[in-house]
């Protein structure tokens, strides 16, 4: 325990200088595209300039942001730890140090994150991080908290503040269990879904509903409560 605390203790100032970087190398593009757009147009009024000086300052923001979760999706896309199955480590490994940096760098980009989704970057974003994410699945959230241990299917549709969380700490170890969503389930608004959990074809979890790890929901079901037990059979997906 002394060994992980100490190594908890070093982690502190790893993540200071993982944020450093996170945040730091995008704002180089950003800077020269804020100095390229700002001595584009100039104008000798003093409010015209203005203007325009705030409209070169939150399209910044936006090739700030873009370049961010580019840079912070490519670090993920090579340290993503790949795993296929459930698999116990121990909290000292080298395997949880490179889950613990990916979930770093995943968490210095989420607040940014969170203003695009839905959408395709989002899902780009995900995908390059190690999710399997399938066509015409929609992706409300953006608390896939671990990309790498998610699958995603085809026409699967996640609610708003949905989490999905792929790991869990017990006895000293390291728990990765990968999450599957098969085709034309549906996560409701904010729903949790922890490790190991497969949602089969066309089921349905409630919103603000827990599903234990290791649980399967079989196909056609619909899943709701705290924690998530079987409410209904349904043979066509409903909305909750």
């Amino acid at each position: 325990m002394k060994t992980f605390q100490f190594l908890q203790t070093v982690g502190t100032f790893i993540v200071i200088v993982v944020m450093i970087l996170v945040w730091g190398v995008p704002l180089a593009p950003t800077i020269v595209y804020y100095h390229w757009a700002n001595d584009l147009i100039s104008f000798e009024h003093e409010w015209a300039q203005a203007l325009v000086t705030g409209l070169v300052l939150s399209s910044s923001f936006i090739v700030y942001t873009l370049s961010l979760l580019a840079f912070s999706a490519v670090l993920q896309f090579i340290l993503h730890i790949r795993i296929k199955e459930k698999t116990i480590v121990s909290l000292t490994s080298f395997t949880t140090l490179r889950w613990a940096f990916c979930g770093q760098v995943l968490r210095s980009t989420q607040p940014c994150l969170q203003h695009f989704v839905p959408s395709f970057f989002a899902n780009a974003y995900f995908r390059v991080c190690g999710a399997k994410i399938g066509k015409n699945t929609q992706i409300n959230t953006f608390r896939l908290n671990d990309p790498a241990l998610i699958r995603i299917d085809d026409d699967c549709v996640i609610g708003g503040g949905a989490i999905m969380n792929g790991h869990l700490a017990e006895k000293g170890q390291m728990i990765f269990a990968p999450i599957h969503m098969k085709t034309g389930s549906l996560l409701g608004t904010g729903a949790t879904v922890q490790p190991g959990v497969v949602i089969e074809e066309h089921a349905v979890v409630a919103s603000n509903a827990l599903v234990p790890k290791y649980r399967t929901i079989p196909a056609g079901e619909v899943w709701g409560g705290l924690p998530a037990v079987m409410i209904r059979e349904s043979s066509t997906r409903e909305e909750f």
